[in-house]
């Protein structure tokens, strides 16, 4: 066999292995937080949702991180495609997503908090660490605020492993399973002798991971509790941005043995039982089929079961 024919096999053999590693052992792309498909208006789901993250953390706010492109979303794409030299069409691309990347990948950038953010979570997200963020910025607590700039030290948007929560004890460098993560999916019916009033139960937020105690006080349609003491009570309100909240959060309710997927709002209102825990009122917990009261000032339509925490109930359950 002549030197050209063996150079020639060799070559085809060479190919054959790239193209079977390229269909089999694809590269992820630079821009893997975002997803593979175009986001445009309309388009829903955690790509959606990481997209709105990078974009108002690095100064163009979508108003919200809900993984819903609407027409915030829609300007925030545009101004930032503009500002950025890429054609304008609202459409979140290759191009977009690469560039978006690539800025926020840049050491010592600036990221403004959103609601659901954590130091735990934006050191995972921008490949950084807790104490390397709180040194750079001269922070001496965790606790972080809706609409505060922090300079993240280190690069590299990245997507967090479906399963990873922040864990309840920062020192723990084992990341809980999906399994333990998410929640059982209860009808309040059964709930309801479960998480009976008066009992304590521990409330983790599932985006953040922060945990407090809460104390069920009553409620007949949904579990009425409130913080039990002042520390939990701050523990809330750092979660919801600083501020108390009418905002859902799927949250997942321990008690009695049992790990229950549920919503909360942290808006205090109506009557308390506790009355030095910095919580004047309460607040409401809602599990899968439980209604609203109804019928008074803070739900003057009749009961009914809420989407918004019917939805936020199934996510707490992985769902």
């Amino acid at each position: 066999m002549s030197n050209n024919r063996m150079k020639q096999r060799l070559t085809s053999i060479l190919m054959g292995i790239f193209l079977v590693t390229a269909i089999f052992f694809p590269v992820t792309s630079c821009y893997a937080a975002y997803g593979d498909r175009l986001l445009y208006t309309g388009t829903v789901g955690d790509d959606v949702r990481e997209l709105q993250r990078d974009l108002t953390g690095i100064g163009y706010d979508t108003y919200g991180v809900d993984g819903i492109f609407g027409p915030k979303t829609l300007n925030a794409v545009q101004s930032f495609q503009k500002a950025n030299g890429l054609v304008v069409d609202g459409i979140a691309g290759p191009n977009t997503k690469a560039k978006l990347t690539e800025l926020v990948s840049q050491k010592g950038f600036t990221y403004t908090v959103v609601s659901g953010d954590s130091l735990w979570l934006l050191a995972n997200r921008y490949g950084s660490t807790v104490a390397a963020i709180k040194q750079a910025n001269g922070l001496t607590s965790d606790i972080i605020y809706v609409g505060q700039k922090l300079t993240i030290p280190g690069g590299g948007s990245q997507t967090i492993p479906e399963g990873n929560n922040p864990p309840a004890n920062p020192g723990n460098s084992n990341p809980p399973s999906r399994g333990d993560r998410y929640g059982q999916l209860i009808d309040w019916s059964q709930v309801k002798n479960i998480f009976k009033v008066g009992m304590v139960a521990t409330v983790t937020d599932l985006d953040t991971g922060t945990t407090w105690q809460v104390k069920r006080m009553g409620g007949s349609n949904h579990a009425d509790c409130e913080p039990l003491t002042a520390a939990d009570a701050a523990k809330m309100k750092a979660t919801w941005g600083g501020q108390w909240s009418w905002a859902r959060r799927a949250i997942i309710v321990s008690v009695a043995g049992q790990k229950i997927a549920a919503s909360q709002h942290a808006m205090p209102h109506g009557s308390q039982t506790i009355t030095n825990n910095n919580f004047p009122g309460h607040f409401c917990i809602h599990f899968l089929n439980s209604m609203t009261h109804g019928g008074n000032q803070w739900a003057p339509s009749p009961a009914h079961a809420d989407s918004a925490h019917q939805a936020a109930v199934r996510r707490a359950a992985g769902r």
